[in-house]
């Protein structure tokens, strides 16, 4: 049974179950990655049911086990979201009179939802400050995100760079990379193909990875050495990449504030150069 079949199971149920069982439904119909990541008791805690509510629920669904039950989840998280053509047939239909607000509504939700700890954060931070080199990796729709890491980052650290910039030639830049290096990879589901090579020439080469992720459970974040992630939830058909450029803001400005003076005057440096070159309108 697909992921799309159980939701439609659970709520055709949803008027027929007991109290204690709804709730723990709702939960599922409102929460499948949650479903998919954290254990049962995990969601007890957040749901306010008990793990048993949420075993009685799975065999009322007709499912043998709660693992059973929680197999679809763990699927539709694998083999990712819906078609953005999809998508955008709802959002055509659903008319444009909300969508700008809501669109903005969403986007503040995803940067409230960034629930990334000081350990995560500050895991990164050392990877990025002890790397000889930083290499980027983001493609697509997280070329935004992964060119503004490059960006900022140049202002203070020596060697950054953006991978797969270079003509495509990719294969010729992963060629370069070596342990002394770190690998910074941006992506959401549906991932894109490049980042593959990306992670897995990294691992081989013993180079750290730090992954901006969307899941936990994405392909980049299961070899990383840490994950910081991002919530990519929109009513518009396609991810909002919002919360992750400004993940990307904030690792940056972390990793300048622990650098200390001589990363700020390095800053006053390049902006100063910036400015003789004149890379900014007069005012």
């Amino acid at each position: 049974m697909n992921y799309e079949t159980v939701q439609s199971r659970i709520l055709a149920q949803l008027p027929e179950l007991s109290a204690e069982l709804r709730k723990a439904a709702r939960f599922l119909v409102d929460h499948p990655d949650d479903v998919a990541l954290v254990s049962m008791r995990v969601l007890a805690s957040r749901s306010g049911a008990t793990p048993t509510t949420f075993v009685r629920l799975a065999r009322r669904l007709g499912f043998e086990d709660w693992a059973a039950l929680r197999r679809p989840f763990e699927s539709r998280l694998r083999s990712g979201s819906m078609p953005f053509a999809i998508r955008a047939d709802a959002l055509v239909q659903r008319g444009s009179q909300a969508v700008f607000v809501d669109s903005l509504k969403a986007a503040a939700a995803n940067l409230a939802a960034a629930g990334n700890g000081s350990r995560e954060v500050g895991k990164a931070c050392s990877i990025l400050e002890r790397a000889e080199r930083i290499r980027v990796a983001g493609f697509r729709s997280c070329r935004a995100p992964a060119h503004t890491l490059v960006y900022l980052c140049r202002m203070f650290c020596r060697d950054v760079a953006l991978l797969g910039g270079d003509g495509g030639a990719l294969e010729a830049e992963l060629a370069t990379i070596g342990k002394k290096d770190a690998v910074v990879v941006i992506g959401f589901t549906p991932y894109s193909r490049e980042l593959g090579p990306v992670v897995e020439t990294a691992r081989r080469h013993r180079a750290p990875v730090v992954a901006l992720a969307d899941s936990m459970a994405a392909p980049i974040a299961r070899h990383a050495d840490v994950t910081l992630r991002f919530s990519t939830e929109s009513p518009s058909f396609f991810p909002s990449i919002a919360a992750a450029v400004a993940i990307v803001e904030a690792l940056a400005a972390t990793m300048l504030a622990r650098r200390g003076p001589a990363a700020a005057v390095r800053v006053r440096e390049a902006e100063a150069v910036l400015r003789a070159l004149g890379a900014y309108l007069p005012d």
